[in-house]
């Protein structure tokens, strides 16, 4: 803070001396001609107190940045400067790399390297490093994933500065990070398989759906059958809500009013007990139904019967527990019958929820989800299309099964299904940095939420100069047609003024509906979206010129200016660049960034949105409200409706989805908040694994004294009384498992306690542990080569952390799958969650000890090449997996390990399954060690069927 003004004053002097300058930036010469003002040195020092500094489009947020990130920079630590894309970051890092240079700092750009490559790590070590908020937090991931210290590519998480923070902080935040790998083996061409009968089942429903519209729509009009004509529209809304003839009817006066009277009566209808229930044969002409909201779909009698018609129960997954009950009581069954029904029921029940699994993702994959809204199809792929940016997410998936679905669906290879190797939140990430800040156009409208997660405090910085764009209020439209038509008359206007238009839509699927509309218009114009977003800078250089008509989706975020052109006449009554919406987002930042395309730096312009009561928004949350003032108004196929009324319903309606957005993120951060706590103790023992040293040796011994003491409790507290021990088989099963020989095990005398049996356990794995070290050492000697004993250390810790968190992680995301059917028994899913998952990380982390203390005194090392490990199987699927609504994205595959060092080979060989030991079988725990000493969990071996 003492060096703020003269750090200040430096940048602002360095500016000033570089004008007239030039620099090239992404290929093109530009001249620099850039001084901070006033107000920009206000945000820079709200930037460095560690706060959001809202600014207005056009009022130079690239320059502010340059300040802080100087002045934090002299610290030795690192800045970073965190942006939503790659080009932003790179046309940054190149344009105020022009200035940091003459300052005498280094610049790098993280996204310009691969990862975890040299390259990447120097791009760490520059004073200022750019990059995307997915690199920074993927390299963190890598990081824990690496097999050497010298191959983490990140330092310390010093100071951050996060550009457009709210589309990273807030938009992004609902989407984990996750970097994962492959499952061992698929189940993609079940999805093929099963799409054929999907598309079939579909195209039935479209035609009861439409059979019931035509019926509906006929005895609406009939006084005496209204009520039966809303039944079945509301049938109809079940079965396919985006219907167009659907959305048609609920225009009409009345219609949309007594459908909500239905869905009403039905939602309090499925509370009551079964036999109450007087709607429930609205489904039953279905063959299945669809949650809109929710994003979810299950199948109805009539859709099981349908796709398996010779036997319905294919779909039915039975009540494992009852099953497993009646078996343990079959008076006809031997114990090792009963294991083998057990098994049989497993598999049936582990086959019966695979294939139930599939058919929903693939039914949402229809019905939810829409071609070039969702995504797009090129290259024989599908790729995912942001909603708030409009950008293609380029090597992100879908997880849980439904990118493969969406795959099958369009007809493209169905690629391999994956699972997470690691993974964290947005959220918990940029909060890992000492000093965060963030700058942006819009953050008011979510400054409670800044300050609740991150701890930020939103600053509104003022503009230099006054803003002259006008506001026009929204003009509304019963039906989208009209409204599109209304958006062309407009732009012709404006377009023979020679103003230029920027048209701002929803989705891939607008912009080229309105783009045709133009063409047959005669209007020039040029079109921004995740298909052509490789013109992207050429097109949006263009968009201020006289006459440029430019369609764009969501511009939000796209962090570049739309200057004027000089030939413009920004007097006129009308002038500067006209903004037009289509559609109202859900949420009001992003009609805002929209709007604050036009006016920058005092120029004039003007905003307008159309809307139409069939927009998804007006639709969902607040299609009570707009149906009473439809009847009301009165209005006529393609009149202008306006009024307060409206306007707030669209606020209300916004404010609604923006609460529901929220109460997801947060609830996502409370969920990853328990993994956080898990992940930070597993990280950590990770990084003592690469530092290697005595801290590891001792984090060594104090592992392998937990998993003696907790295998000796283990196997003694069957018995009563220290007179009953089994002596004898606890020494060979203390032998079979650890090869730990104790001797005073089976001297009565000496271990006659069970403190003093523990003590003489422990101090003999504490001998066995110094004699591996010693045996290490001495190979190493012999071949000659140093820390040899640290290297094998290093490497078993490091391989049994990442096997058993892979398996944890994997068990994580089945618990939170399931969990939330706890709150039909009156329970809290997040903190049955929270206990749930604790005792899971306490078996793991009992496995991980026993693991590392039975691989690492088993240990045998040679100076061979070492031989390929056979891969591992797939973990069975979870007992209970309904449709997901949380359609988490994936990160790009785990990039391979660093190697490992190629002097020395660690090697277990292929342990024989031993027999059980007596007595052992009912003291063992699912997630310990099997007894036999396997090295897999018992639940996976001799417990399998237990």
């Amino acid at each position: 803070d003492e060096a703020l003004p003269e750090a200040f004053a430096t940048v602002r002097e360095a500016s000033r001396r570089l004008v007239g300058s030039t620099v090239v930036v992404t290929g093109h010469e530009l001249a620099w001609d850039m001084v901070p003002y006033d107000v920009q040195l206000l945000g820079g020092i709200v930037l460095h107190k560690g706060r959001i500094a809202e600014m207005a489009t056009g009022e130079g947020k690239t320059l502010v940045a340059t300040l802080p990130l100087y002045l934090n920079a002299l610290a030795g630590h690192g800045a970073h400067l965190v942006t939503v894309n790659n080009y932003l970051a790179r046309r940054d890092a190149q344009w105020m790399g022009h200035l940091y240079g003459y300052l005498g700092l280094t610049v790098a750009v993280i996204d310009e390297t691969e990862p975890s490559s040299q390259a990447r790590k120097d791009a760490y070590r520059a004073d200022i490093t750019y990059g995307t908020n997915n690199e920074f937090g993927f390299d963190y991931l890598r990081d824990n994933m690496v097999f050497g210290l010298e191959a983490r590519v990140q330092r310390e998480h010093f100071f951050a500065i996060v550009d457009e923070v709210d589309s990273i902080l807030v938009d992004e935040a609902r989407t984990p990070l996750i970097i994962s790998g492959p499952v061992g083996h698929a189940e993609d061409d079940k999805y093929a398989q099963y799409n054929r009968q999907v598309a079939e089942l579909v195209r039935k429903q479209t035609a009861v759906v439409n059979t019931l519209l035509a019926e509906g729509e006929k005895e609406f009009g009939v006084p005496g059958t209204r009520d039966d004509g809303a039944a079945k529209l509301f049938q109809a809304q079940l079965g396919m809500p985006k219907n167009k003839k659907l959305l048609k009817l609920l225009n009409e006066p009345g219609v949309k009013t007594a459908v909500q009277r239905m869905e009403l009566s039905y939602i309090g209808d499925r509370k009551l007990p079964t036999k109450q229930q007087q709607f429930r044969d609205l489904e039953e002409v279905l063959y299945f139904v669809l949650d809109e909201k929710g994003h979810s779909v299950h199948l109805t009698d009539k859709g099981t019967t349908t796709l398996s018609p010779d036997d319905p129960d294919t779909f039915v997954v039975p009540d494992i527990s009852e099953v497993i009950h009646a078996i343990d009581k079959d008076p006809e069954l031997d114990p090792a019958g009963r294991v083998a029904r057990r098994r049989e029921v497993e598999a049936e029940y582990a086959a019966k929820s695979e294939k139930l699994h599939i058919i929903h993702k693939l039914l949402q994959a229809h019905a939810l989800y829409e071609k070039d809204v969702d995504y797009l199809v090129q290259d024989n792929q599908v790729l995912i299309v942001d909603e708030f940016t409009g950008r293609v997410l380029a090597g992100r998936r879908w997880s849980d099964g439904l990118h493969q679905a969406v795959e099958a669906k369009e007809g493209v290879q169905v690629k391999g299904e994956t699972q997470t190797l690691a993974t964290i939140t947005i959220q918990n990430y940029f909060r890992m940095f000492d000093k965060l800040a963030g700058m942006t156009g819009t953050a008011e409208t979510e400054e409670q939420e800044f300050y609740s997660i991150y701890g930020l405090e939103v600053n509104v910085i003022p503009t230099n100069k006054p803003i002259c764009r006008k506001d026009l209020p929204d003009r509304i439209y019963r039906t989208r047609r009209e409204k599109f038509n209304a958006v062309v008359e407009e732009v012709e206007r404006l377009h023979q003024l020679g103003l230029p238009v920027l048209i701002g839509t929803t989705s891939v699927e607008v912009s080229e509906t309105l783009s045709k509309m133009f063409r047959r218009s005669g209007i020039r114009h040029e079109v921004l979206n995740a298909k052509y977003h490789q013109r992207e800078a050429e097109i949006v250089a263009g968009a201020g010129q006289r006459g440029a008509v430019t369609i764009a989706t969501n511009m939000a975020g796209r962090g570049t200016d739309i200057k004027l052109g000089k030939d413009l006449d920004l007097t006129a009554e009308e002038a500067g660049l006209q903004i037009i919406g289509t559609e109202r987002h859900e949420s009001r930042r992003i009609d805002r960034q929209l709007r604050g395309r036009s006016g920058r730096q005092g120029d004039p312009g003007q905003s307008l949105f159309f809307l139409s009561l069939e927009d998804d928004l007006m639709r969902l949350f607040n299609s009570e409200r707009i149906a009473r003032y439809m009847e009301r108004s009165g209005a006529e196929e393609g009149e202008v409706i306006t009024g307060r009324l409206v306007t707030a319903a669209i606020e209300s309606a916004q404010k609604r989805v923006e609460l529901q957005n929220f109460q997801q993120r947060k609830r996502l951060l409370e969920y990853d908040d328990v993994m956080n706590q898990q992940r930070e103790v597993v990280y950590s023992l990770r990084l003592f694994a690469l530092e290697r040293g005595e801290e590891l040796k001792a984090e060594a011994r104090r592992m392998i004294a937990s998993a003696l003491d907790h295998a000796v409790r283990k196997y003694l507290d069957v018995f009563e009384k220290p007179e009953e021990w089994d002596r004898p088989g606890l020494q060979s099963a203390l032998a079979l498992q650890f090869l730990v020989a104790c001797d005073a095990v089976t001297d009565a005398a000496a271990t006659a306690s069970l403190e003093r049996m523990l003590g003489a356990v422990q101090a003999e794995g504490e001998a066995s542990f110094n004699r591996k070290v010693d045996y290490l050492r001495d190979f190493g000697r012999s071949i000659g080569i140093a820390d040899v004993d640290n290297q094998v250390l290093s490497q078993v810790m490091l391989s049994v952390l990442d096997e058993k968190w892979k398996d944890h992680l994997y068990d994580l995301d089945q618990l939170r799958n399931a969990i939330q059917y706890r709150a039909y028994g009156q329970k809290d899913p997040l903190v049955e969650y929270k206990r749930e998952a604790f005792e899971m990380f306490e078996d793991l982390m009992r496995d991980v000890h026993a693991t590392f203390t039975e691989r690492y005194l088993k240990v045998q090392v040679s100076a061979e090449p070492p031989r390929a490990a056979p891969p591992r199987p797939r973990p069975a699927p979870a007992p209970e997996r309904e449709p997901s609504t949380d359609d988490l994205f994936t990160g790009p595959p785990a990039a391979p390990p660093a190697p490992r060092p190629a002097s020395v080979t660690t090697s277990l060989g292929r342990m024989p399954t031993a027999p059980m030991p007596a007595g052992v079988a009912g003291q063992v725990g699912r997630n310990d060690p099997c007894p036999c000493g396997s090295g897999k969990k018992y639940k996976k071996c001799h417990g399998a069927g237990l």
